[in-house]
């Protein structure tokens, strides 16, 4: 099974590295597994992604997104992994006098045109050992935004906006590729930090990156 993982960052991939070694060789054996970098933002991860999909004499068997990434939900305290079932683009869209409205609500774009449904982008299920293995993990809906938000208004705008759980600054990019070139995918974040937690010292990357590998191992076990 030819498999290409994701992240934006290093120490991400480092860590499914680290899931994908501790396994044994016979579990080892059947994946063929392509580690890449993103770079971090929409634009580099669609350039990436993109180009790497369409590189090759094999397709993909499975796309893989992995990270950490904000919460604005208890449901998914710091530590936890969320498996992204729903990604918006959080800032594509219009400045108004009446506030920022999206390209579907601007109708400059229909929101059902593919691959979006009701202006969102969905994830696919897959095999039946990959959901039951996956199944611990709760379903979340995530905006991916350029800006990392800072400031109470900002948060309380996506919160209204999108109703999201999580936010990072790749995944509905993620999502978009995998949807038009036709590949399987899953994305998996692991919450680092409350959205608009500007002190870092207050974020725990340690715990969601061991909270990430742990995921990582039992995705892996079960393609």
């Amino acid at each position: 099974m030819r498999i290409l993982i994701t992240a934006a960052e290093e120490e991400e991939l480092i860590t499914f590295r680290q899931a994908y070694n501790s396994l044994s060789k016979s579990q080892q054996f059947p994946l063929e597994i392509i580690w890449m970098l993103t770079g971090i933002g929409t634009t580099s991860a669609s350039y990436r992604i993109t180009k790497m999909l369409n590189t090759g004499a094999r397709n993909f068997d499975l796309a893989v997104n992995i990270g950490i990434a904000g919460t604005f939900s208890s449901d998914f305290p710091i530590g936890t992994v969320a498996r992204i079932e729903k990604e918006y683009f959080g800032d594509l869209g219009f400045e108004t006098f009446s506030g920022f409205q999206t390209l579907f609500e601007y109708n400059i774009l229909d929101q059902n045109t593919h691959p979006f449904k009701n202006g969102a982008l969905y994830a696919p299920e897959l095999g039946p050992p990959i959901e039951e293995a996956m199944s611990e993990y709760k379903r979340a809906t995530s905006v991916t935004v350029q800006t990392v938000s800072g400031l109470p208004e900002r948060t309380d705008w996506l919160s209204k906006s999108y109703q999201p759980h999580i936010e990072s600054m790749e995944g509905a990019a993620f999502f978009y590729v995998c949807a038009l070139e036709k590949v399987p995918f899953i994305e998996l974040r692991s919450v680092s930090n409350i959205v608009g937690e500007r002190d870092r010292s207050k974020w725990d990357i340690p715990l969601a990156l061991d909270s990430l590998r742990t995921a990582g191992r039992k995705l892996l076990s079960a393609i």
